[in-house]
């Protein structure tokens, strides 16, 4: 399998729908402001997309497909998951409609202050639970065509999801926002069964015999909810971290405002590569172990290692070095300030260091997932997560907000330390001295280039654009040559 293609294909997805998404975003501002409807259908859509990132997408495809790709494929314990994750999906989602004010009062409790807001927010939310259904089974139906090394369909779903949003945005000038608010809400819903058609009719033209059952519960359905249970635990663990250092940074003026926008610009890179390398290394290693062929696996590492590393390292420098315009040009308007531009910056200046070690431990915890062990990855995401917030805790008082991208940095590379320890105990990394040179390669060739680029005047978003241009130019055709050569 073309790994690289592969990963570029996903990352293109991923970047068009982020792209799609930031539109939506700018849409909805438009349409609501930051009032009343913007804040019921940001609280209501909160809800599914916590189930969606606890049951759905990258939890469930870490621990379905290493267990089927074990089991070579095998179309009757596919349909037992299949039928035993609607049951429960259903039973949650009936739940959640029965007890969706309690539900509600308990996320947005100052709701209740406002005559009406309560009552609207359980009435969306209620519409658009549903979508819970139909979003993790399109999970779990990509997660099979993932298996059959299918990524591009997959990586387009979260796209339509935008596309559907934005269409119905467009319609503002020609509705009432109420209107809106509900056309939205049945828009999410809709656009969940779309996907969810769309991904099953793909199955089935695969000869696919996937259908509902009657549910039975065997030794390894067991064993999937385990690993399943194990893995929500370690995500729930992962929001309480966000919330602790979003509580610690409350107490510095506007650091909340700042850590966010840091975060979304640090993490996009991330999202474009290393979700991507994440996703295809997920299928093809599982099916490397399932047919015990190590030299594969080693393969595949060492491949994607160079490849995603060539390209998240010049990323790293690049936002180092120009985080500050990036911030300028993006948001220093109206409202915004020089401080704030020169705070955000500061933050990114140093989580952005964490890059490469997020990137190395997504293939080391893909590996250990592929192997069947969910205890290990959790386990040292939770031992990580746990230092961050010793660190946010201990370093607020001395250094105020940049305690909290300090703690980012440092409980990454633990991360990524405990997870390559877990992996060569096991034998299940080999990571190659040519992989070894081309990364060292692409760094002194990155930091080379960063260099001249802090000297380089960036006046505007034109010169802006400009400098990366110039910087991706000259880069990315060396550092081909450098890792073809190597």
């Amino acid at each position: 399998m073309r790994l690289g293609k592969h990963i570029f294909g996903v990352g293109v997805m991923t970047g068009i729908s982020r792209v799609f998404g930031f539109v939506r975003d700018m849409l909805i501002a438009h349409v609501f402001g930051a009032g009343r409807l913007s804040d019921v259908f940001l609280a209501a859509f909160k809800l599914p997309n916590l189930f969606r990132d606890l049951l759905g997408e990258g939890a469930l495809s870490s621990i379905f497909i290493p267990m089927y790709a074990d089991k070579n494929k095998d179309e009757n314990f596919a349909k037992n998951v299949f039928s035993w994750l609607m049951v429960v999906l259903l039973g949650i989602t009936l739940l959640f409609e029965i007890f969706m004010p309690i539900v509600v009062w308990i996320l947005a409790p100052g709701f209740a202050d406002d005559p009406g807001k309560m009552q609207l927010t359980v009435l969306i939310s209620r519409i658009m639970f549903w979508y819970v259904i139909f979003i993790c089974g399109s999970a779990f139906l990509s997660a099979i065509l993932n298996a059959f090394s299918k990524f591009l369909l997959v990586a387009f779903m979260p796209v339509l999801l935008n596309i559907m949003l934005i269409c119905v945005l467009l319609l503002g000038t020609f509705f009432a926002q109420g209107t809106i608010l509900y056309l939205m809400a049945f828009t999410v819903l809709l656009s969940g069964v779309i996907q969810f058609g769309i991904l099953w009719s793909r199955i089935r033209r695969r000869h696919f015999g996937l259908r509902l059952i009657k549910p039975r519960w065997t030794p390894a359905i067991k064993s999937m909810f385990k690993r399943l249970g194990i893995s929500i635990v370690g995500n729930g663990f992962y929001q309480i971290t966000i919330i602790v250092g979003t509580l610690v940074a409350s107490f510095q003026n506007g650091a909340v405002s700042w850590l966010y926008y840091s975060d979304r610009i640090v993490q996009l890179p991330f999202a474009l590569i290393g979700l991507a390398v994440g996703t295809v290394l997920m299928s093809s290693i599982s099916n490397a172990l399932a047919e015990k062929n190590m030299r594969s696996v080693y393969i595949q590492q060492n491949s994607s290692m160079r490849q995603s590393m060539m390209l998240i390292i010049p990323c790293m420098v690049g936002l180092f070095v120009l985080a500050e315009p990036v911030i300028r040009c993006l948001f220093q308007y109206g409202a915004w300030t020089a401080a704030s531009t020169h705070a955000v910056a500061l933050a990114i200046m140093i989580q952005v260091l964490v890059l490469p070690a997020m990137m190395i431990s997504q293939i080391y915890s893909k590996t250990l997932y592929a192997s069947q062990d969910v205890r290990t990855p959790v386990k040292t995401s939770i031992i990580s997560l746990a230092v961050a917030t010793v660190i946010y805790l201990a370093a607020f008082y001395f250094i105020g907000y940049l305690a909290i991208p300090v703690g980012i940095v440092i409980s990454g590379y633990l991360k990524n330390f405990l997870l390559r320890r877990a992996c060569r105990r096991r034998n299940l990394i080999h990571t190659e001295p040519r992989t070894r040179r081309a990364i060292a390669s692409f760094g002194m060739l990155a930091v080379l280039m960063g260099v001249g680029l802090w000297f380089v005047p960036i006046p505007n978003v034109w010169m802006l654009f400009v400098a990366i241009g110039i910087y991706a130019i000259i880069y990315l055709p060396v550092a081909y040559l450098i890792n073809k050569k190597i």
